[in-house]
């Protein structure tokens, strides 16, 4: 394959670190990968559409974002409008010859992201979604330990994915607190990473309850007026996997002093480990088999000898960041294009799975019980 042509529909603010990613890749994995072209971002807004492809890099732009899912000259549709836009995108894209790689979460509902994943399905094209934490070297490292068995049966998952960006009450209305185009708060935006991240390494959830907090009925636009917020800033929840085993996941963008702590633990019986995005660029595990006089969590500093980090710096602390996380899920999208794998992860079956998990959560939070989940295939 010569060459592998990008468009990208959105200009916002991950069209920076896609850009980024898709320009320097090539260096990076050089020479093995094909030429990366970044040919056409598309916005409603044209004045954005013209900034962002002039400041990112792409070749041209447009308003119209179909002269990027039927264009001759791209191969690849990046997807990062609002949530409520994902499946025309994405579904148009299929049904003219191209591969997918969508910014989280999938869709606003579930009943979107199944027809999402149905065209994904009967396209046969490569379908990523762009769970970028969960790729991390060192999330990836914790799931090969846990399919090697070095924590034994695995009990327990604990996570949360708390910000505090939301925390300040004058932080202006935007779509991302209008349930109709969101499909959620916190717990679908942030949540659904921290959830992604605990079906892969535990495995699908089975069921779930939980209780959610909306800390600021309203939220300023133009000045003195204000619109009505109608999604949740806390969430707190429990959930039981197929597995068996149990777990608790929270998300909040209003949690005062947590700037990006995305964290979480599992126990096993045989061992454990944790993991902090704060600190990144260590894995925590604890072996029941080391001697007891000398035994605890140890210390994994990640270098280039760990999943996923072989691209960049070999040496083991010297340390990557959230923009190379985006590098590794290009490689991955890239990867899956040249092997014709549309089965490559994270992927939309994946990812409709979270959905579900998600308005799981909701409707448990407003029914007050447990619910129940669709059974899944996608993780095994």
């Amino acid at each position: 394959m010569e060459k592998i042509r990008f468009g990208i529909v959105g200009s916002g603010y991950m069209a920076k670190l896609h850009s980024l990613a898709l320009r320097n890749i090539g260096a990076y994995l050089w020479p093995k990968l094909p030429r990366i072209e970044m040919v056409r971002m598309a916005d409603i807004v044209p004045e954005a559409a013209k900034e962002g492809a002039e400041r990112w890099g792409w070749q041209s732009h447009t308003s119209d974002w179909k002269e990027v899912t039927r264009a001759d000259d791209i191969d690849v549709v990046i997807i990062i409008t609002p949530n409520d836009s994902h499946a025309d995108i994405a579904i148009d894209a299929f049904s003219h010859g191209k591969h997918v790689f969508c910014e989280k979460p999938l869709s606003n509902t579930v009943a979107e992201a199944e027809r999402m994943t149905e065209a994904a399905r009967a396209s046969g094209k490569v379908n990523l979604v762009n769970f970028s934490y969960r790729t991390w070297p060192g999330i990836e490292l914790a799931r090969q330990l846990i399919r090697e068995g070095e924590l034994g049966e695995v009990l327990h998952f604990e996570g949360h994915f708390f910000q505090d960006y939301a925390a300040d009450p004058a932080l202006p209305f935007s779509w991302r607190f209008d349930k109709p185009v969101s499909g959620g708060g916190a717990f679908g935006d942030i949540g659904s990473h921290i959830m992604d991240i605990a079906s892969a390494l535990m495995g699908p959830v089975e069921s779930i309850t939980a209780k959610t907090r909306r800390l600021y009925e309203k939220r300023p636009v133009n000045g003195p007026d204000a619109k009505q917020v109608t999604v949740d800033d806390l969430t707190a929840s429990l959930v039981q996997f197929s597995n068996g085993a149990l777990g608790s996941v929270h998300a909040s963008w209003a949690a005062a002093g947590h700037k990006s702590d995305l964290s979480f633990s599992v126990t096993g019986t045989k061992g454990a480990l944790s993991f902090s995005w704060e600190r990144n660029n260590e894995l925590h595990f604890f072996s029941a088999a080391d001697p007891q006089r000398v035994g605890g969590f140890r210390r994994i500093m990640l270098g280039g000898i760990h999943p996923e980090a072989d691209p960049f710096w070999y040496a083991q602390g010297q340390g990557l960041g959230y923009g190379e996380a985006f590098v590794v899920t290009a490689r991955r999208a890239i990867e899956a294009v040249i092997d014709a794998n549309p089965n490559a992860a994270p992927n939309f079956a994946q990812a409709l799975h979270i959905n579900r998990v998600i308005a799981g959560a909701f409707q448990a939070a407003e029914e007050d019980r447990w619910v129940k989940i669709e059974k899944t295939s996608a993780f095994d």
